[in-house]
């Protein structure tokens, strides 16, 4: 099974960047969800393609992004 998941920007990720207060704030203001995606949000998904409950779900690219493309 091949999935990809589509994350939105996370501000503890592995970029190295640091995120000011100011920028997350405008970021999430334009998310529907309110907020910017935390790290547990792409995990969580993660998790969910390896475990058993995934078993027939292959082929997609799932976003988590708290619906920006949709803004």
């Amino acid at each position: 099974r091949v999935d990809f998941i589509a994350s939105a920007l996370a501000p503890e990720g592995e970029s190295g960047e640091e995120y000011r207060a100011d920028m997350v704030r405008e970021r999430a203001f334009r998310v529907p969800m309110g907020r910017i995606a935390q790290g547990d949000d792409i995990a969580r998904m993660a998790a969910f393609l390896a475990s058993a409950e995934s078993d027939y779900i292959t082929g997609l690219s799932i976003s988590v992004s708290g619906g920006t493309e949709m803004s």
